[in-house]
């Protein structure tokens, strides 16, 4: 499919690997040969690959845990500011095939709602906001402060107001849940579990909180196939019984089903699992769904070839979720200065008769053989 738009694509600078050495995650050669290399990377090998594999948008944040990881308050509102204004910067190069989420400090509603409203205003490029799931705070970097408390509806009301979608990414542990939970098996304390459990329960926490309630444009945006979640619908909404939890601010004729597709919505980013996504397809609908990679923490090539090649899924689903649920959500990537528009299958290169190498323009719908009555070896 030609014209793919992927999410989560992470970006980086240096500042942000104080916070985090990104290094330790991937030695050289274990992901796609240098991941400091390639997350520094723009417009050279990140763009290249993209042309070679269909992608014309890749909406590009700054790499995990971005302005959560710093406990102090300065210097996480310092590294959201320089890594936005460099972010615009690079945007610019090329805002026909690059925009950008917007980086935040979270350790207060007020000051985030004003660089949100900063970036969206006066800079370049950016379509939505990434936020690394809780904000690390306390001298230790013990404390986790979460965004379903009421202190946040200060930010969420402008996210909401500027039309911004929010885009809830998984981050490491801290210190101390590290050492009780992951570290005698840290191989599951990223990626594998971790993540997900992680970003599963923050992001139930903010919907049960009535946020979404409260703020009924605001969008909220999961990846990794939906962390788990849509998996486990049925079972949330049959254990968030409201005669066990009458105090529960969630809207009392809601299930968590209900938001996905107006306010919830999930990405395909480093879940290259076509029976999970038929599944997801079942539970939250196609409108729910947008296609992501996650480079480069995932393969530009092996995520496209996947979407491409083994989603048996019709063809005006596919190219919405490859494509136009995007534009949707993301409503500023079809405004100046990406002027990105909604395509349907054709124009994505997606069904339509084509020519057979070889055919000498004979061309048959369901044609597999020129004869009938033999099996034929092709190209």
């Amino acid at each position: 499919m030609y014209g793919k738009i992927a999410l989560e694509e992470a970006w980086a600078i240096r500042e942000n690997f104080k916070a985090y050495d990104i290094a330790t995650l991937a030695p050289k050669g274990v992901i796609g040969g240098d991941l400091v290399a390639n997350l520094l990377d723009i417009h050279g090998t990140r763009l290249h690959q993209m042309d070679e594999n269909g992608v014309d948008m890749m909406v590009l944040s700054l790499s995990s845990p971005g302005p959560q990881g710093p406990a102090n308050r300065q210097e996480a509102e310092d590294l959201a500011r320089l890594a936005n204004d460099r972010l615009a910067a690079e945007v610019s190069r090329a805002p026909a095939r690059f925009a950008a989420l917007a980086s935040v400090s979270m350790h207060d509603p007020g000051q985030a709602a004003e660089e949100l409203r900063r970036c969206m205003k006066d800079l370049t490029g950016f379509v939505g906001v990434i936020i690394n799931d809780y904000q690390s705070a306390g001298e230790d970097k013990n404390t986790m402060l979460f965004f379903d408390r009421p202190e946040y509806d200060a930010f969420w009301e402008v996210a909401e107001e500027l039309d911004c979608p929010v885009y809830l990414h998984p981050r490491e542990a801290t210190p101390l849940i590290f050492d009780q939970m992951w570290k005698d098996r840290p191989w599951l304390a990223f990626s594998a579990l971790g993540y997900a459990h992680r970003i599963g329960m923050h992001v139930l926490g903010i919907v049960t909180a009535g946020v979404l309630d409260r703020f009924p444009k605001l969008k909220i945006v999961i990846g990794h196939m939906g962390e788990h979640i849509p998996y486990d619908l049925y079972r949330i909404d049959h254990k968030l019984n409201r005669a066990r939890f009458p105090d529960m601010p969630m809207a009392k004729d809601k299930l968590v089903r209900d938001y996905f597709g107006s306010q919830l919505f999930i990405t395909t980013s480093g879940h290259f699992s076509t029976p999970a996504l038929l599944c997801a397809m079942q539970e939250i609908g196609a409108e729910a769904i947008m296609f992501s990679i996650d480079y480069p923490f995932e393969s530009i090539p092996n995520g496209c070839v996947w979407f491409d090649n083994h989603v048996p899924i019709g063809n005006r689903d596919l190219v919405d979720i490859g494509r136009n649920n995007a534009l949707r959500v993301f409503k500023r990537l079809t405004k100046w200065p990406h002027m990105l528009e909604e395509r349907g299958p054709r124009e994505c290169g997606v069904g339509g008769l084509g020519l057979r190498k070889g055919a000498e323009g004979e061309v048959e719908h369901g044609l597999y053989n020129r004869s009938w009555d033999a099996r034929e070896k092709h190209n």
